[in-house]
């Protein structure tokens, strides 16, 4: 026997009471549906090939960079190619913002770095983008896959604000020292 229970009592249990009445089947057009997954986003065909074409375009760059001697003097390596020297150097006496650009992509394929940013800083940065952009665009084209971000055209503006403010900053600042 249980102490502070009654002896012969019955334990009663109460359960909500409902009125079966008030259930209804779900009409079979207005289930919630499943969760989905959302997947990567699937790139046109057409993005794709630019896609390619870019990644091509990009090697050969660095292939030409590679096979350039650069400029001891920091530009001036684009004349190797047959292209003549810097226009607003020669009119103005003062470099132009893109002086010394193929110097510095010259010395980055070759892993100087800091004769890579002497030649031109903003060169070293847009090599540095490049370079990345590579793999990704390998990716996005052969793979329709998107390495990093799922946004590239937010990145593209930022990273190609950063490189004309870089741009212009050693343009002034170049533009100074010789003035």
């Amino acid at each position: 026997m249980t102490q502070g229970m009654p002896e012969n009592s019955d334990l009663e249990i109460s359960l909500p009471q409902f009125d079966s009445s008030d259930i209804t089947p779900t009409p079979t057009g207005s289930a919630k549906p499943h969760p989905t997954i959302v997947a990567e986003p699937q790139f046109p065909l057409s993005i794709r090939i630019l896609s390619g074409a870019l990644c091509l375009f990009l090697l050969a760059g660095f292939l030409l960079a590679a096979n350039l001697s650069p400029s001891p003097r920091g530009y001036g390596t684009h004349q190797q190619l047959g292209l003549p020297p810097c226009s607003i150097q020669v009119l103005f006496g003062i470099p132009c913002p893109s002086c010394g650009m193929t110097t510095s992509f010259s010395w980055f394929v070759r892993g100087e770095f800091l004769q890579s940013a002497s030649a031109n800083p903003a060169g070293l940065y847009l090599a540095t983008i490049c370079a990345f952009l590579i793999p990704w665009t390998l990716t996005l084209s052969l793979w329709n896959r998107s390495l990093f971000t799922n946004r590239p055209l937010l990145w593209a503006v930022i990273l190609s604000s950063i490189y004309f403010l870089i741009a212009v900053l050693q343009w002034g600042v170049r533009f100074f020292i010789v003035a």
